[in-house]
């Protein structure tokens, strides 16, 4: 074996370690961090997808069968096979834009720290106390299955390989039964596969690949979902309430003669039950202070406050209390009377509800880059406009190349992921972190190769001027 190919594999080995060892020691030292979403998770809720509730409820089958007993050390090997993926997932991209992009070994060096980092941030500068590797949330995996599927679909279109086509649908569908969140992976594969075989002028190749693949991920992910409830509740369905984050919108952008518009009595009734408390302890849009900030942490603040500590327990109780049936059953008329809310405010509520989405989608961008700090914002303007003129810079000097195509990629993957997470909730970092380490890569792939061009164009000027 050629002597510096030996030196590539040595240094990618000791990249992979790095990262090993690195999340191995979190999960060690911080162990299994239990938040406030991840007792629906171990319970199978059935308001949540299903993929996450089965990887917890195999390892606790598993531990069961072993102990023949009840245990809790299955959340511990969660963790650690959660740390061992987000290791995997971040050595796995940097060992593949190293090639891709020849980056220097330092360079790459950069790339695998850049994952390091955010989780660091989500430690200690988030003052999580935890990393998302070692909690029990989706987050645990998804984001560690989203680097690997960004991965796969810059390969499908560098290389036209199907095969990492099929690897990043099959990724796609994981991750939409891990979080609905992540249907921006189907709408990215779905960009991606038209812009390949459009540039190409192979359009109804095109056409016909995004079909299949929408099928077949939407299609799997209906009969994953009804099968996992059959198994686990005893009856067909997908999962419930879905329709709880817009409930939250327009309940928080509504005034009380909004329930006049509500059809059917008892849905009017629960309406100014839950108004009226939200109402009572200030949750509500017009108790927000003047300016954007002060909107964004008012409706930040009072999200949870309007939903799971108001909303979601008086409806579910008033249904127990007034319905008989099975869980899915119940669930089923859950949704029902909030789709009765939903319909009867968002006519009155839409223009508010519109101003909350444009809010949220500026806070959206901040949190994909920096914390919601006054200081952070100015920052968060400073490294967008960086990363433009450096991809213009990049197109300007090399046309549309395959780092042109990554940096626009990875642009679009951010604005689809703060414009759907807008849509319907608050943008916390939780739900914008997927994000980060692509777009710092990005960055610094950008950064490193335009300097390289510009001081080669340099000192081609410079020896042209001494000829």
């Amino acid at each position: 074996m050629d002597n510096e190919l030996k030196k590539e594999k040595y240094y990618s080995a000791v990249l992979l370690c790095i990262s090993i060892l690195f999340y191995l020691f979190f999960a060690i030292y911080d162990g299994v961090i239990i938040c406030a979403d991840s007792p629906s998770y171990i319970d199978m809720y059935m308001s949540r997808e299903p993929f996450y509730c089965i990887f917890l409820g195999i390892l606790r089958a598993i531990f069961n069968l072993f102990t023949g007993e009840n245990t809790t050390h299955y959340l511990t090997a969660a963790v650690y096979i959660q740390s061992l993926l987000a290791a995997l997932a971040a050595w796995s991209l940097a060992d593949y834009l190293k090639k891709e992009f020849n980056l220097s070994r330092f360079g790459a060096g950069v790339v695998l720290f850049i994952p390091l980092a955010t989780s660091l941030l989500c430690r200690f500068a988030a003052i999580r106390a935890s990393m998302y590797s070692n909690s029990i949330l989706t987050e645990g995996i998804a984001c560690s299955l989203f680097l690997i599927y960004i991965r796969y679909l810059l390969e499908f279109y560098y290389k036209r390989s199907i095969k990492c086509l099929i690897v990043s649908g099959v990724l796609s569908f994981i991750l939409i039964s891990t979080r609905k969140q992540m249907y921006i992976t189907l709408i990215l594969l779905i960009i991606v596969a038209l812009w390949t075989y459009f540039a190409e002028k192979k359009i109804k190749r095109g056409i016909l690949t995004v079909l299949i693949c929408g099928c077949c991920i939407i299609g799997g992910n209906i009969v994953f979902d009804n099968s996992y409830n059959l198994l686990v509740h005893g009856e067909l369905g997908t999962h419930s309430n879905d329709n709880r984050f817009m409930a939250t919108m327009v309940f928080y952008a509504s005034e009380r003669v909004y329930g006049d518009n509500i059809e059917d009595a008892d849905a009017r009734a629960l309406f100014y039950q839950i108004y009226d408390i939200c109402d009572a302890q200030g949750y509500l849009k017009h108790n927000a202070g003047q300016g954007w900030y002060n909107r964004v942490k008012h409706f930040g603040e009072h999200y949870d406050n309007i939903q799971i500590d108001t909303m979601w327990p008086a409806i579910e109780q008033y249904v127990r209390e007034n319905y008989d049936g099975g869980e899915i059953y119940l669930e089923q008329k859950v949704d029902e009377i909030t789709n009765q809310i939903i319909t009867g405010l968002l006519p009155k509520t839409w223009l508010k509800v519109l101003g909350c989405f444009i809010d949220n989608f500026l806070e959206g961008l901040v949190t994909t880059v920096a914390q919601m700090r006054p200081i952070l914002i100015v920052y968060s303007l400073a490294i967008y406009v960086f990363y433009l003129i450096l991809l213009i810079l990049q197109i300007k000097l090399e046309g549309m190349t395959k780092l042109s195509f990554f940096a626009i990629c990875t642009m679009f993957s951010v604005v689809i992921n703060v414009a759907v997470v807008s849509m319907v909730i608050f943008c916390q970092t939780r739900y914008t972190i997927y994000n980060m380490p692509i777009f710092y890569i990005t960055l610094w792939i950008l950064f490193i190769k335009d300097s390289s061009l510009l001081f080669q164009q340099r000192d081609v000027k410079n020896s042209q001027q001494t000829a």
